[in-house]
């Protein structure tokens, strides 16, 4: 019997997403990856994000590379890459340009988180990430209230403010994480949403739900579950949240 296979375009800088995968996927499935060119230095903190312009022009070779794989579905893998314009519509075209390269379908990590935030009624929420303000507040936010959603708060964890460099947010201990995370949550937020698929925060989930008693979606998760959903994959998502009991 074949094997189910997802294929997943992830930044060439990003140390996380495999390992997040790994831990999550069930015998039978298997996953392919290839890697998107990223730059080597990026303005602090991401500055507004255009530069991974430059790393989806590398989509139609990635693309081609992973389709000769005999895939079912692939996954673009990076959460700034396509919210850094600031509205859906360019998810939107990244996601058509893939599955018109590959002739399949194609989800990306912001779909995945949005429908992931739909499905559980997440009232006021706040973002929490490793990016600098310009995209949490001036791309990311909008986007959000754009598909009807309420964001009271969007903060970027301290150390990555001034960061230059993508691969950096895939060293930080996610111990850190976690203490910045109780410490940066707005008091009126019912939902946290932590994008950066770089950014170690599935193995923090559980934890943070439990300590904060509020509903914590990691993009990666959202991602993992999407995906999962659609090739109607069931896993037990047992440690990684309870996006995975629904």
């Amino acid at each position: 019997m074949k094997a189910i296979r997802i294929g997943i375009l992830v930044p060439s800088t990003n140390q996380v997403v495999e390992p997040d995968f790994m831990a999550l996927v069930p015998p039978g499935v298997t996953f392919h990856t290839e890697r998107l060119w990223n730059v080597s230095r990026t303005p602090p903190g991401g500055g507004d994000g255009t530069y991974l312009q430059n790393m989806n022009n590398d989509l139609e070779r990635g693309v081609a590379s992973l389709t000769s794989a005999n895939l079912d579905i692939l996954v673009y893998a990076c959460t700034s890459g396509t919210y850094h314009s600031g509205n859906i519509e360019y998810n939107n075209l990244i996601t058509k340009k893939i599955e018109h390269l590959s002739g399949l379908p194609a989800i990306t990590a912001v779909t995945a988180s949005i429908e992931a935030l739909s499905s559980i009624a997440p009232g006021n929420i706040s973002i929490i990430g490793p990016y600098g303000q310009v995209l949490l507040t001036k791309r990311l936010t909008p986007l959000l209230e754009s598909q009807g959603f309420s964001v009271i708060d969007a903060r970027g964890e301290s150390s990555m403010l001034q960061r230059t460099h993508d691969s950096v947010i895939g060293d930080q201990d996610p111990e850190l994480i976690y203490d910045f995370v109780i410490n940066s949550v707005h008091p009126k937020t019912d939902t946290i949403f932590l994008p950066g698929t770089a950014w170690r925060t599935l193995e923090i989930v559980h934890r943070l739900e439990e300590h904060l008693q509020r509903r914590v979606i990691s993009v990666n998760q959202a991602t993992i579950w999407s995906t999962f959903k659609k090739l109607g994959v069931r896993t037990i998502g047992a440690g990684f949240g309870s996006l995975f009991d629904l």
